[in-house]
């Protein structure tokens, strides 16, 4: 069995352009990943709570989807237990953290780590709908949430804001496989 070649019509100008189907598999996902790890996104701890309990875990695939209604997204691995209570208890919340927050970060992104745990580092506030909320964190969103759709290995989670704040901070920035901080 041989390996077939594609071609595909480009865009711009009715341009061909040539597909070589060895540049699939592992070397794809591994360039794939090197050209990701050279984009730049906020870090966020996304949390819940209600009847199935609270949890939380770092992202950083968040953004908002719409103004009307507000809402936003994330993405979570289908695997996580985060994830189950979230679609359980049918709601979250987005901390926005800031640039000092990079343990916190990094503690809510270890696999393996009790809920009780993560949430024994920083300062949380239970009183909010979606989830707990991170004192001293940049912004928060709370969400109901109201579409999920899963996607490769992850599960995309979509929520209507229930209320949103922000503060003054920097935030926390993921890029090059780090943390950093804004110049």
């Amino acid at each position: 069995m041989g390996i077939k070649e594609a071609t595909i019509r480009s865009p711009e100008k009715g341009r061909m352009l040539h597909v070589d189907p060895r540049t699939r598999g592992q070397a794809l996902v591994e360039r794939f990943r090197a050209a990701m790890a050279r984009t730049a996104a906020g870090v966020v701890i996304i949390t819940t709570h209600g009847p199935a309990g609270r949890g939380g875990i770092t992202v950083s695939s968040f953004c908002s989807v719409s103004l009307d209604p507000p809402s936003a997204l994330a993405c979570i691995n289908r695997k996580s237990a985060t994830l189950r209570l979230i679609e359980a208890n049918g709601v979250f919340a987005a901390n926005v953290l800031a640039q000092d927050q990079a343990a916190l970060a990094a503690a809510f992104a270890t696999a393996g780590a009790t809920h009780e745990a993560r949430f024994r580092q920083g300062v949380w506030r239970d009183d909010a709908p979606g989830g707990p909320l991170l004192k001293d964190a940049v912004a928060h969103f709370d969400c109901r949430l109201a579409r999920t759709f899963d996607y490769g290995s992850h599960r995309i989670v979509i929520g209507d804001a229930l209320d949103a704040a922000s503060h003054e901070a920097r935030p926390l920035i993921y890029a090059e496989r780090g943390y950093h901080k804004l110049p």
